[in-house]
This record gives C-alpha cells, structure tokens and sequence, in this order.
C-alpha cells in the first residue's frame, strides 16, 4: 500500500509538471540557435613592404626607450607604468569591463533566492474572507458573496521559501550580449595600452626637451660671455672715435637679445621637470633637485627596427581597440535581433507556509509552484525596428572608423619614417659644419697669438662656433623627438614587462 501511495505521489508530480517540462523540452531543441551576424576579424589586406624600404625591418624593439641609454629616462618610465593616474584609471576600466561581463554572462544561469517573511494582519469585516452575522443574527456572506469563507480576523501568516526563474537563452540573446562584453574588455585593455603609450612617450619628450633645454642655456651663457667682451671692446674704441655709435648700440642690442633667452629657458626647464613628476604620480616639484643639474643629451640611434608594413595593425593600440569595438557592435545587432523573437523565462518557487511559526516547517506546511512564461513581443510602435536600424548603422560607422585607424597609422607612421631619414641626413650635415666652424676658431686662435687677427675677429670666431653648436642641438633635439614619434606611431611598448 505505501509502495502505491509512492508512485500515485511520483505521478501527480510529473502531471504537475508536464507545462514547464514541454517548455523545457523545446528551450533545449533550441538552445545553441545564435540570431545576427557572426563576427570574422577584418582581413589584413596592408602589404609587408614600406614605400620608403627602410634599412631595418626586424621587429621593433618593445622597450624602445632603451636606445637612448639615459637611466633617468629608465626609471621614470618605469615608474609611470605603476603610478601614473591616467595609466591607472585605464586599467581600473578594465576592471569595470570584467565585472560587467561577469554580470552579463551571470544570465546564463538561474537566479535564485531565499526569502523568509511574516505578516499579521486585520480583516475587515466587510471583507471577502471574514464571515459575520447580521442585526438579526442571521449569517451573511460579506460582499453578496454566495458564500463564506471562514477566515480569523487577526491573522498571523510565515513564510520560508526559495525562488528561482531562469530565462533560456534560445535566440542566442545572452551569448550575443556576453560576446559584446567580451570584446568591451579587449577595448578597455588596447584603451590602456594607447594611454600607455602616450604616457612614456610623453615622458621622453619632455626628457628630451629638458636636456636640450639645458644644454642650450650653457651655450647661450657662453654666447653672452663672448658678447660682454665684445662689448667691453667695441664700446671702448666708440669712445675713441675709432668706431661709430651705431656698432655701439648694435652689440648692445645683440647682447640683450641674448640675455632675453636665458628666462624663458629657465622656465621650460622647471616646466619639464613639473611634467615629469606628474607623468611619474608625483608633485610638481618632486624631481626638481634630481633633474635640476644638467645632463648630455641622450644619444641619437642610427637605425630603428621598424619591422612589417602589414605588422602595424597587430601592433598599434588604436588599430587593435576600434578592431574590438567593431567587435561588439556586430554582436549588439545579434542582440537587437533576438530581441524580435520570443522569450522563455521559467519560474518556480518552493518551501514552507503557515498561519503558526511552530508548525511552519512541517511537511504539511510545504508549498510549492513552478511554471514558465512565454513573451512575444507583437506591437512595439517600431522601437524594435528602430533599435536594429541603429545597431547595424552603428556596425557600419566603426567599420568605416577601422579603415579610417589604419589608413592614420599608415600615414603617421610613413612620415615618421621620412623625417626620421632626413633628421640623420640634416644631423650629418651640420656635424660637417660645425667641424667647419671648429676649424675656423682653430686658425683664428693662431692668427691671433701670431698678431695677425685682433681679439675682435677671434672673439667673432668663437661666437661663429658657438651658433654652430646651437644650430646643431637643435637639429639633434628634433631627431630625438622625431624618432620618439616613430616609434610612438610604430605602436610599441605596452607589451614591456616591468620588474621591481
């Protein structure tokens, strides 16, 4: 008999829930259904040859800031990776972007819950579940009711159950939004690998442009030197009457020029430094005492490692980010298009109810409900319609954006290339005249000590070297930054690992 009682109870139950069952049966059929496009990486059509056929095509070096050999430049770069703030907020992004993706993917799965609760609660008596007697004390069902319903008036009520509902995925929906998720951590990730990028270069050129700096104020003193003794002389011979007021007034006019320079360098310099400490995560002044006294500026590579045309789309930050928001456009489209099809949610809830708490969880005090809701969508006044619209003009735009990226890159980098070649070419030849001009003050020194040359004529030599050696920092001071900008638009260093 109790064998029975088992199967009749085993029955009733599949009975009960034979609806949620077919809804299950046709959520698995078709589950694994993806509506929208499938996403295919655009193909790389870039040719591996550069129009200019550059010396060296080896792979460019990741840690390019090595080439200058400056262990400042070193440390502060590394330094920045770990502190710098823009650098940190874009891998905080990437964080969000993860925890997004965790929240989206959590879809693919039920959503359950435990809720515990207790009411007491006053009927009124001219309510549907209080029954009471009329002046005459005859029965009345409250409400006209045809009849009773026999409840207390104060009345206790718990609650113990736990609630599940679980929207199958069948039109691919949820992969579509996972999908879309995912590619927004790839951009996230190339985000901060441009912000990266931007950062060290950044650093190197305000590196450079501060030794430069530095370097330039030297010279000037020395060009001021040789002018006050210039002007000692030329002011003593107006007083004899051996020269006119006009060369007078001409070398003073030349030696205030000169000394107009010496504070607008000063402040760059403090400006640099002020650069430096920010990129690195600091105050202002925190570097002024280490990079205050003056450096060389670092050297001048030959040759740079610019590796494949076709290369740059695999390397460049930017490229590879828009590649990824292409990405998850597409599949927001798959998403839009889910959207015109039905969902399948299903809902169930089980545990223990009763008007006493010291009977609620006995087995007569189960309760239980399970079942399963079908939404189709049949008159939305064109949202859907519009929504998709959107979704694909979307696509299209930042397709159009990656072809856009390239074609940049492919620019920036190309002329980067050209001025890197004719920095090297301009740098020879003012090597070439400032040997000239070392050559001159070295004949000059000699005519001099045999009385052949005044001092004026010598003193026009040295100030001819001197502008020399200026014309000449200047030239190596654009190439450094140019190749700084080469390299910056060849795309490398986020892929540097940095060790403590």
């Amino acid at each position: 008999m109790r064998n029975k009682k088992k199967i009749f109870s085993i029955w009733n139950s599949r009975r009960s829930l034979g609806l949620c069952g077919e809804f299950l049966v046709i959520a698995l059929i078709l589950v694994g259904c993806s509506v929208g496009p499938n996403y295919k990486t655009p193909e790389n059509t870039v040719s591996t040859t550069w129009p200019e056929k550059p010396e060296d095509t080896d792979a460019p070096l990741i840690k390019w800031w090595e080439v200058f050999e400056d262990e400042f430049l070193n440390k502060y770069i590394a330094t920045a990776v770990e502190y710098n703030n823009d650098v940190l907020s874009a891998t905080s992004n990437i964080l969000q972007a993860r925890a997004m993706r965790q929240i989206v993917a959590s879809a693919f799965f039920p959503q359950i819950g435990a809720d515990v609760n207790a009411t007491r609660t006053y009927f009124s008596k001219n309510g549907p579940v209080f029954a009471g007697s009329d002046t005459k004390g005859v029965d009345s069902a409250p409400g006209g009711l045809p009849f009773f319903l026999q409840a207390p008036q104060l009345q206790s009520l718990y609650n113990a159950v736990i609630d599940a509902t679980w929207e199958i995925d069948i039109w691919g929906k949820t992969r579509r939004q996972t999908e879309a998720a995912s590619a927004y951590i790839g951009q996230s990730i190339e985000e901060r690998n441009d912000v990266l990028i931007s950062v060290m270069a950044e650093i190197a050129n305000n590196y450079i442009e501060l030794r430069a700096a530095q370097k330039e104020s030297r010279l000037i003193e020395e060009n001021i030197l040789l002018l006050e003794i210039e002007y000692v002389l030329i002011h003593k011979q107006f007083e004899v009457g051996y020269v006119s007021r006009l060369d007078d007034e001409i070398i003073r006019a030349t030696l205030s020029e000169e000394r107009a320079k010496l504070p607008e360098l000063t402040a760059q310099i403090h400006r640099n430094i002020y650069t430096l400490s920010i990129l690195t995560g600091a105050i202002p002044e925190a570097l002024l005492e280490e990079l205050l006294p003056p450096q060389e500026l670092p050297k001048i590579p030959e040759t740079i490692a610019v590796g494949l045309r076709s290369d740059l789309l695999r390397r460049r930050p930017d490229i590879r980010k828009v590649e990824r928001e292409l990405a998850r456009a597409t599949a927001d489209i798959g998403v839009a298009v889910a959207s015109f099809f039905p969902s399948l949610v299903l809902i169930g809830d089980g545990g223990f109810q009763s008007l006493s708490l010291s009977n609620l969880f006995n087995m007569a005090s189960k309760t239980w409900s399970i079942g399963g809701d079908i939404n189709l969508p049949i008159f939305q006044g064109g949202s859907l319609v519009g929504n998709l619209r959107a979704k694909r003009a979307k696509t299209e735009s930042v397709a159009h954006a990656y072809q856009q990226t390239i074609l940049k890159a492919l620019q920036e980098t190309e002329s980067a290339i050209v001025t890197y070649t004719q920095d090297l070419q301009i740098i020879k030849d003012r090597t070439e005249a400032k040997n000239r001009y070392a050559d001159l003050l070295f004949l000059s020194k000699e005519r001099y000590t045999k009385g052949l040359v005044n001092l004026l004529k010598l003193l026009d030599a040295e100030r001819q070297y001197n502008y020399s050696e200026q014309q000449l920092l200047d030239s190596a001071t654009k190439t450094l930054l140019d190749t700084i900008y080469l390299y910056k638009a060849l795309g490398g260093g986020w892929e540097a690992e940095f060790t403590n």
